[in-house]
């Protein structure tokens, strides 16, 4: 669709028309470099400083907003992160403590089982002794009997 002007002409012919009246008015020349200082598209299509810096002023505060979201929602990872950490270090903790009871029962086993098997090694050789001496009172007191 091509653009139109306040009159209704498109803004092509409404340049055309200016450039021949200039030519007319004041020459070839000046009319070319007067309608070269014309914006391209027409006056509305052009930014003043103003509505630029007000465009930037509103996407600096845009990105402002979003950095400060960002940051909150970095922050809040960081926790639950921080968080999640404190109780795998906190697990990791109890399980050292459990193996270190581990290992303690362990020992525990082990001296206990040793213990008893030298008390049973005792009290089998005491067993044996004693067997054997009362052998020994039983033939010596069959060979005096006898």
């Amino acid at each position: 669709m091509t653009e139109t002007t306040t009159n209704g002409t498109p803004p092509d012919a409404r340049r055309l028309r200016l450039h021949r009246a200039l030519c007319e008015k004041i020459g070839n020349q000046v009319a070319d470099d007067l309608v070269d200082f014309l914006p391209p598209a027409g006056w509305g299509d052009l930014v003043r400083r103003a509505d630029l810096d007000a465009a930037v002023a509103r996407l600096d505060q845009t990105i402002d907003a979003l950095g400060a979201r960002l940051d909150q929602r970095i922050d809040a990872l960081e926790e639950r992160l921080d968080q999640r950490i404190e109780a795998i270090e906190l697990a990791l903790r109890d399980i050292k403590s459990e193996l270190r009871e581990l290992g303690n029962l362990k020992r525990t086993i082990v001296v206990t089982g040793t213990s008893m098997a030298v008390s049973i090694i005792l009290g089998s050789a005491r067993s044996v002794s004693r067997y054997c001496r009362w052998q020994r009172e039983r033939a010596a007191r069959q060979l005096k009997d006898g």
